[in-house]
């Protein structure tokens, strides 16, 4: 947590109201992955020139590289990237809404064809396409409250399942905020067994596939 506050990490997570640590151990994850690689590339390195060589990594270092475009953003504007929660800084609509029966969904908006179709299909609400509010990517951000106040609106009138439907039509982006519960049970979750002290434990399998 302390590196996660020291580079920036923390300060860009959360909502508005203040900062959020990110809820499992980025830093060390980060770091661990960094050597990992560093490791290949010293042992690929060895191979072709017969010398080996030491590594060093470090927490703070593997969560810049993570940063690095938060901190493009900020030389770029002279501004921190705002926290605005599942929302995204600079997409819009790009965030979580709740539908009639209490679920979250959060959907991701990523061109101006998935704009047109999430009106059409989704909302059902065609006029949009001619707001100058809602007029393209950067108006929409200028005017998020009304854009996100519209999907808001019509996701709340509509049972999940009504919605799931009209996004796969629509083709747009989306996912269900799970909570861990969720995983315990998603279709893609692959998992292996453990041995601990006392027996066995399934845990997530290797986060890559050999055929």
């Amino acid at each position: 947590l302390l590196v996660q506050a020291e580079s920036g990490l923390a300060f860009i997570t959360g909502r508005a109201e203040g900062p959020g640590r990110v809820g499992v151990s980025a830093c060390d994850i980060a770091c661990g992955m960094h050597a990992y690689a560093a490791v290949l590339e010293a042992l690929l390195s060895r191979s072709i020139t017969g010398k080996g060589k030491g590594i060093a990594v470090s927490l703070f270092d593997g969560m810049a590289d993570w940063m690095t475009v938060p901190l493009l953003q900020y030389e770029g504007t002279g501004k921190n990237p705002p926290r605005i929660g599942l929302a995204h800084p600079s997409i819009c609509p790009y965030g979580a809404f709740q539908t009639k029966d209490g679920h979250e969904v959060l959907i991701a908006i990523q061109n101006e064809r998935e704009w047109a179709d999430f009106c059409r299909i989704v909302l059902q609400r065609p006029a949009l396409l001619d707001d100058p509010r809602a007029a393209d990517n950067a108006a929409r951000v200028a005017h998020r409250s009304f854009v996100d106040g519209v999907v808001a609106e019509v996701f709340a009138a509509a049972p999940s399942a009504t919605l799931q439907g009209r996004l796969m039509s629509a083709q747009t982006a989306f996912a269900h905020v799970h909570g861990v519960e969720d995983l315990i049970d998603h279709p893609q979750l692959r998992t292996r067994c453990m041995t601990v002290p006392g027996g066995e434990v399934a845990v997530p399998a290797l986060p890559w596939a050999v055929p």
